[in-house]
């Protein structure tokens, strides 16, 4: 799915935002496309990463718009490899997920990003400001915007301060029905599940959409764009993001490789952390680099699949595990489900999700 991620710079201040749940604020055109939209996403989408994470907090601003399927935009705010680190160790639940991701980090950066920055999300600068505490917060160099704080979005595209009034960790754009239609020719369309009855078998589910983009949001994008002609790092040299830091491929840590069958993986490449062994797309197609080459099996999956319905808490844990091992920890601390390394072939469908990215 398209998302465009703007890096931002500075110094945090004390002040940290306000700490919720996940929420969304809905444009106008939401409920106007369909209505009850809102209530659902508060209720049922956000309850879904509510029950699932105890620290996973968000309020992501969701309009309707010209686009491919959906889109998300946010601002990056950065640390360095060691402080994302000693962070994300002050941060963990002690899970199978979050015991393996930490003991995979070396403590000294490896050459492979030539000493760049990790980019994190605000969710994620949230999550582990919380963890550390706001005076360590600051000395583990989480940096933002002018005057201090984990920077937002406005709903016009501004940066902002999070904790302020109108301000955003991320904003999601879904396509209309009508670009919709118009882009397949009248044969697809979306699907609410407020409107009853089954999904029609040709029809987007318009929430698995929306987790897809909110995942983003929360931590699971790469700083990798692939819209040009060969890969390249949007966030600036050699930065990874945080997902980025457990991207491996035949058991060796990879950035930027057009090598098929990258992988997620929270234990040092041991294994795809993945239940269904799906891998990452890793061609300059457009489509997502963090987004799996997979079709119709999990809701990071980089193309659409009309007629299913996917979300976070029965596609096999893919997306789980990926929060879990960046910075967000799971509401219960479960052993997660058997992964195996497995490969998945990409069977691309007409509609997919292109990224645009900017720096800023």
């Amino acid at each position: 799915m398209k998302s465009s991620i703007f890096l931002t710079i500075g110094v945090l201040g004390a002040m940290l935002p306000a700490f919720g749940n996940i929420s969304y604020t809905c444009d106008p055109s939401v409920d106007a496309t369909q209505a009850g939209t809102c209530a659902y996403l508060n209720s049922i989408t956000a309850g879904l990463y509510n029950s699932t994470f105890s620290n996973a907090n968000a309020n992501i601003y969701i309009t309707m718009g010209t686009t491919g399927l959906g889109e998300s935009q946010q601002y990056y705010n950065y640390m360095s490899y060691a402080n994302y680190r000693s962070a994300l160790i002050t941060d963990s639940s002690g899970d199978a997920v979050d015991n393996g991701a930490t003991a995979s980090l070396p403590s000294s950066e490896p050459g492979l990003y030539s000493g760049g920055q990790v980019e994190i999300t605000g969710a994620i600068g949230q999550a582990l400001c919380t963890a550390v505490g706001a005076t360590q917060c600051a000395t583990d160099g989480i940096t933002s915007g002018v005057g201090g704080d984990l920077t937002g979005i406005t709903s016009t595209g501004a940066s902002c301060h999070l904790g302020t009034a109108g301000c955003y960790n991320g904003l999601i754009t879904v396509t209309t029905p009508a670009n919709l239609s118009s882009e397949t020719g009248g044969t697809q369309g979306l699907y609410w599940n407020q409107q009853g009855g089954s999904q029609p078998s040709n029809d987007y589910d318009f929430y698995s959409i929306v987790e897809h983009e909110s995942d983003e949001i929360l931590g699971t994008s790469s700083c990798i764009s692939t819209g040009g002609a060969s890969l390249a790092d949007s966030c600036g040299g050699s930065d990874p993001s945080a997902v980025d830091l457990f991207r491996y491929n035949a058991g060796a840590l990879v950035l930027k490789s057009t090598t098929t069958g990258a992988y997620f993986s929270y234990n040092g490449g041991v294994s795809n952390g993945v239940a269904n062994g799906a891998v990452y797309n890793t061609l300059s197609n457009g489509d997502d680099y963090a987004d799996f080459a997979a079709n119709c099996s999990n809701v990071q999956d980089a193309t659409g699949c009309p007629g299913a319905d996917l979300d976070i808490t029965t596609d096999g844990g893919a997306e789980k595990n990926i929060l879990d091992a960046v910075g967000f920890n799971l509401a219960s601390t479960a052993t997660p489900e058997p992964a195996t390394f497995g490969l998945l072939g990409a069977s691309l469908l007409a509609l997919g999700f292109a990224r645009a990215r900017r720096k800023k």
